[in-house]
């Protein structure tokens, strides 16, 4: 085999930051639950030290940061691949409202911090699962890795 064998290789073939991120949030987010989990000795007491909420707030941030991803790459997939259009919309979309409503609905329920830590809870829970269904929805579609 000599190098006359050999593909070039394309620098511009790798996967753009949204991949990354799509594959890496829900990954980080689990880790995170199990750390505060941990912090909380089993999670018997709820967010009592600023650690765990500080945890908290780090890991549902990184939840902002995957709603763009997901856009982006249901951008790229409906615009490359023909066997799957993801609605865009739908996925982000269900990343908002849910915890919005769930921090209004807890707020009158129950008072505005509780709705705030509810939203916040939600909002971290409903981002990882978008990310797994989009992800889930992508690979029996076109594949994890077709860009």
């Amino acid at each position: 085999m000599s190098l006359d064998d050999l593909a070039p290789l394309d620098s511009t073939g790798r996967a753009p930051w949204y991949w990354y991120v799509l594959i890496g949030y829900p990954a980080v987010s689990l880790l995170g639950i199990v750390s505060l989990a941990r912090l909380t000795n089993g999670g018997g007491v709820v967010a009592s030290s600023l650690g765990s909420i500080a945890l908290l707030t780090v890991i549902t941030a990184g939840g902002a940061v995957s709603l763009p991803a997901i856009w982006r790459d249901a951008e790229v997939v409906a615009a490359d691949a023909d066997d799957w259009v993801p609605d865009r919309e739908t996925y982000v979309g269900a990343a908002i409202v849910a915890p919005l409503l769930l921090g209004i609905l807890s707020g009158l329920a129950a008072g505005f911090s509780i709705g705030i830590a509810i939203a916040v809870v939600a909002f971290l829970l409903s981002t990882v699962t978008v990310c797994l269904v989009y992800l889930y929805n992508r690979h029996r579609a076109i594949g994890l890795l077709t860009r």
